[in-house]
């Protein structure tokens, strides 16, 4: 089988985002706090969203008590590696400029997408606005890295390579073991993951109901700035 197939049959299995937007959203009012010292592992922000949120990377609380719990049992597997936050919470506003460009990469690169296949095309590297759970403060992106905090490949560095999937098979054993790992502890702690992005997963989102066959997602997308009045060039939502 080429390249091509393989990747068109992993994502024949991919959750699509048509089967999220009918999901309904019942907010449990679980707030966003910043991801601090009792994580002990690595946290740094996203540089887009660095202008809403400084330093600080938000999720809601629950989260934060998953990913101590998910460093925890990395730790118990691979005791030289540690667990590196880059992104929870994420503005709509940086979701939708991020979606739509990414929207506009991939209809240069296959002109003949249109209406739902485009949609769903771009879905796959950037999750489409109206169901993505960065916003709800319930998804985060993370990876491995030493001990020292030295990043470890995860695989390619180019951003749109459909060897991001997470079980390209054209990947280095090594790296697919430690993708694995990763999933592994995300998955025992009680996140959701997105086969289309090694780095992603999520709790209380609609991917996470969705995989979990929950009747409702738990989380609703918000539209937030520190009340420090720091974040979003200086005002708040």
């Amino acid at each position: 089988m080429d390249k091509k197939a393989c990747y068109a049959l992993l994502e024949s299995k991919f959750l699509m985002y048509r089967e999220y937007v009918s999901i309904p959203v019942m907010d449990n009012g679980t707030p966003l706090v910043p991801i601090g010292p009792e994580f002990a592992g690595k946290v740094s922000n996203y540089e887009k969203m660095q202008p809403y949120t400084g330093d600080s990377i938000y999720v809601r609380a629950k989260v934060v008590d998953m990913l101590i719990s998910a460093r925890a049992k990395l730790k118990t597997i691979f005791p030289d590696y540690d667990l590196a936050v880059v992104c929870g919470y994420r503005h709509p506003d940086v979701q939708e400029k991020e979606y739509s460009d990414f929207q506009e990469v991939v209809k240069a690169e296959n002109p003949d997408l249109e209406g739902e296949e485009l949609k769903e095309a771009a879905h796959r590297f950037v999750a489409f606005p109206e169901v993505a759970g960065h916003p709800t403060g319930g998804a985060v992106d993370v990876m491995l890295i030493t001990a020292d905090g030295e990043e470890v490949s995860m695989g390619p560095e180019d951003e749109n390579s459909k060897d991001h999937y997470v079980h390209s098979p054209f990947i280095e054993k090594d790296v697919w073991q430690r993708r694995q790992i990763l999933r592994h502890c995300m998955l025992q702690a009680g996140f959701a993951p997105t086969d289309s992005e090694w780095w992603h997963f999520s709790y209380g989102d609609r991917e996470w109901a969705k995989y979990y066959n929950q009747p409702t997602a738990l989380f609703e997308q918000i539209r937030f700035c520190p009340a420090n009045g720091d974040g979003c060039g200086g005002k708040n939502d």
